[in-house]
C-alpha cells in the first residue's frame, strides 16, 4: 500500500504542478473535472441520493467553476446559493426535513474549487505551490511522524489512526516546506509566512478530519478507488478543500499573491 501510494503520488503530483504553472485554461478544468468527481462521491456517501440528483449537483459544482473561470465572482455565488437552496427545496418537497449531508454537497465542493481558480487567477503559480507545499507536507508529514511514533490518539472518536505526534510534525513539516518553497523563489521571509503557513497546515488537518469523520459515520474506508494508493479523489484533496479558502481570503484582503503580501 506504501509503495503504490508513492508512486501514484510522483506520477501525479508533476503533473498537477505543470497543470498549476500553465495556469488558465488547463488548471480550471482540472479543477472542474476534480469537483465533479469530487461531489459524486461526496453525495453517495449516505446511500440515499439517485443518480440523477446527483448527476445535477455535480453539473452545479462544475458549473461555478466555470462561471469562476469566466465571469468572476458574482455569478459564482449565484450559482453556489441557488443549486444549495434547489436541493433543500427539494428535500422539504419529497418528505425529507431537516438538514441533510448531501445538501452541503454544493458548497463543500464548489467553494474550496473556486478558491483555488481565484488563487491561481491572482496569486499566480508561486502562491498556488505555496498552498500546494504547505498543504502536502503537512499530509506526508502527519502520516510517517505519526507511523514512526504512535503515541496518544489525536481523535479516537473521528479517526482512530491519527496521532498527536503525527499532528506535530505534520505541522512542523508543512510550515518548512512553505516557508521552504517561498525561498526558493525568492520570497523574502517574515514572520507573517511562518503564522500563515501554520494556519493552512492547521486547516488542512482540520480537512483531513472532517473526511475521516464522514467516512467513519457511513462507514467507508475510502471515499473512492479512482488514485490507486489514496482512495479517491476526497481522500486525496480534504486537506486542500479545507486550506483553499483560507488562500483566497488572504489573496483578497492582502490584494495579491504571496510575492506582494
Amino acid at each position: 500500500m506504501l509503495w503504490t501510494r508513492l508512486i501514484s503520488g510522483a506520477v501525479l503530483a508533476p503533473l498537477f504542478l505543470l497543470l498549476v504553472y500553465l495556469g488558465e485554461p488547463y488548471f480550471n478544468i482540472l479543477v472542474a473535472a476534480i469537483a465533479a468527481v469530487m461531489s459524486w462521491e461526496f453525495t453517495r456517501m449516505d446511500g440515499e441520493e439517485g443518480a440523477k440528483r446527483r448527476v445535477l449537483i455535480a453539473a452545479a459544482c462544475v458549473a461555478a467553476v466555470l462561471a469562476m473561470s469566466v465571469d468572476g465572482v458574482n455569478i459564482t455565488w449565484v450559482i453556489v446559493l441557488v443549486a444549495t437552496i434547489t436541493v433543500v427545496v427539494a428535500d422539504q418537497v419529497a418528505g425529507r426535513p431537516g438538514l441533510n449531508m448531501v445538501q452541503w454537497a454544493v458548497p463543500y465542493v464548489a467553494v474550496p474549487a473556486v478558491s483555488l481558480i481565484y488563487v491561481s487567477a491572482i496569486g499566480g503559480w508561486v502562491s498556488m505551490f505555496w498552498l500546494l507545499a504547505v498543504v502536502w507536507l503537512t499530509d506526508i508529514g502527519a502520516y510517517f511522524f505519526g507511523r514512526a511514533i504512535g503515541g496518544p490518539k489525536l481523535a479516537p472518536a473521528i479517526s482512530p489512526n491519527k496521532t498527536w505526534a503525527g499532528s506535530l510534525g505534520g505541522l512542523v513539516t508543512g510550515i518548512a516546506a512553505g516557508l521552504g518553497l517561498l525561498a526558493a523563489v525568492g520570497v523574502p521571509l517574515a514572520m507573517n509566512f511562518f503564522v500563515l503557513s501554520a494556519v493552512l497546515s492547521v486547516l488542512t488537518q482540520i480537512g483531513d478530519l472532517f473526511e475521516s469523520g464522514l467516512k467513519r459515520k457511513f462507514q467507508f474506508k475510502d471515499s473512492g478507488g479512482l488514485i490507486p494508493g489514496h482512495g479517491g479523489v476526497m481522500d486525496r484533496f480534504d486537506g486542500l478543500w479545507a486550506a483553499a479558502p483560507m488562500a483566497a481570503l488572504l489573496c483578497y484582503v492582502l490584494e495579491g499573491g504571496v510575492k506582494t503580501w
